[in-house]
């Protein structure tokens, strides 16, 4: 229901309130205190529907409404922003799947570390190992002239 038709409604029973009350007051068939009542009633009214009115226009007539768009303006307007939905949402797709590859290439690549820090701790183990047995075996090959010259250079 917009607001013409609610006015319109709100109007058409008050009006035909007041002619209600008027003709029982003219013919003689409302007494003082039911007439009194009906009038307080309808002042009521008035007052709440005035109100209504009043901050129904406030809201129309604001200076940043913005409803100085045609129809068509409007419409187009929409057409755009559709379009702008439309590439939206397909971007959004495609992030979306790109997240999906990027999960899968994490946990992979979590797998391969998992593996690679095994395989150091064995090589670690080993190492450990070996220089318990034969140390001097083991620093052997670095102790020679030509590896011990190019170390040092560094």
């Amino acid at each position: 229901m917009g607001f013409g038709s609610c006015l319109e409604d709100q109007q058409k029973r008050f009006e035909s309130d007041c002619h209600i009350l008027k003709r029982d007051i003219r013919s003689g068939r409302a007494d003082g205190e039911s007439a009194k009542k009906d009038a307080l009633r309808l002042v009521g009214d008035a007052q709440v529907y005035w109100a209504k009115t009043l901050k129904y226009l406030d809201e129309l007539t604001l200076p940043d409404l913005g409803c100085r768009e045609s129809p068509q303006e409007l419409r187009e307007q929409c057409s755009e922003l559709r379009g702008v939905l439309a590439r939206t949402e397909q971007e959004s797709s495609r992030v979306s799947d790109l997240a999906g590859l990027l999960f899968l290439h994490n946990q992979v690549l979590r797998g391969q570390l998992k593996q690679e820090r095994a395989r150091r701790r064995q090589l670690e183990r080993d190492f450990e190992k070996m220089g318990v047995e034969d140390f001097g075996r083991m620093v052997e090959p670095f102790l020679s002239k030509g590896m011990f010259e190019r170390h040092a250079k560094r």
